[in-house]
């Protein structure tokens, strides 16, 4: 998506971000030996094409952006107040992605993806063959010794009921072996309070292993059948916390894709992010976000 960014001026700056995005771009940065593919929907626009040429920048591969006659990627404003907080308006009620999966050719074989990563955010923007394509395909990657990363990314105004995004959840639980979640994002969906409470009920009954964060405070990890806190780092600064749970989740899954332990991953998770916090919009500029380090 266009991020705008309004600034102490009145003026605006336009750049990149949307949660998927931000994940790839992080986690393509912090494991550069990988190859980190994008698949979304675009249009042929000018902004479209700055968007791929974005990608191509980051060394993320593109050849799974599908490419729309006629459409446009969407758009969202971010205000950040005093403290770094965002608060966001969305335009992508046409965004190219909505129909993405309606019919075959965006996704790669099953067999040739080591990791799957999608997010709440994802799910709710697709129709609804969408999203049982989705939840498919993610079977079948697992089934194919693939794993399965996903993001609850809660956004209510995107779904027609907290139901519907609650049952949604329990079918991409059952086949994820990574959840990261925000704690805000696990109290809207289970109506619980506590870290540990929220990790186990995002877990469905399922075998994931779940992380909660929870902002600078320590996020709380479920592995097995323990749960353990690991202390955020303090950021020099909080300018923009946007995309911060991203870079958190991208930190994360490259050190366990490394074969990091959960702990180590999750240090290695909160020094990006307060890293990111430091800097405006989504995406921070290249080579500005000290890669952490995870083993």
């Amino acid at each position: 998506m266009i991020e705008s960014l309004g600034t102490p001026l009145g003026e605006l700056r336009l750049g990149f971000g949307g949660d998927a995005l931000n994940t790839a771009v992080y986690l393509a940065r912090e494991t550069p030996e990988l190859r980190v593919s994008l698949a979304s929907a675009i249009g042929d626009d000018d902004s479209s094409d700055a968007l791929v040429a974005l990608c191509r920048s980051e060394a993320i591969d593109v050849s799974h952006l599908q490419r729309v006659p006629g459409a446009k990627v969407g758009r969202y404003h971010v205000t950040v107040d005093a403290e770094g907080e965002r608060t966001f308006a969305y335009e992508r009620s046409q965004s190219p992605f909505r129909g993405a999966l309606d019919r075959e050719g965006l996704l790669p074989e099953p067999s040739e993806v080591d990791l799957l990563y999608f997010s709440g955010i994802s799910m709710a923007v697709l129709h609804e063959p969408g999203r049982r394509t989705l939840c498919g395909y993610a079977t079948a990657v697992r089934e194919r010794g693939g794993l399965i990363a996903y993001d609850p990314n809660h956004r209510p105004a995107l779904w027609n009921a907290p139901s519907e995004a609650q049952r949604w959840l329990a079918q991409v639980a059952s086949v994820t072996d990574f959840i990261l979640a925000s704690k805000d994002d696990g109290r809207a969906l289970t109506g619980l309070t506590t870290a540990a409470e929220i990790a186990v009920s995002l877990r469905q009954g399922g075998r994931a292993e779940v992380v909660v964060t929870d902002g600078p405070r320590p996020c709380s990890i479920l592995h097995g059948d323990r749960i353990e806190e690991v202390a955020a780092e303090i950021p020099r600064g909080v300018v923009d916390t946007t995309a911060a749970g991203d870079a958190f989740n991208a930190g994360y899954l490259a050190g366990r894709l490394r074969g990091v332990d959960p702990v180590v991953s999750a240090v290695a998770g909160h020094r990006l992010a307060a890293s990111v916090v430091g800097h405006r919009g989504a995406i921070t500029p290249a080579g500005s976000s000290s890669r952490p380090e995870v083993g």
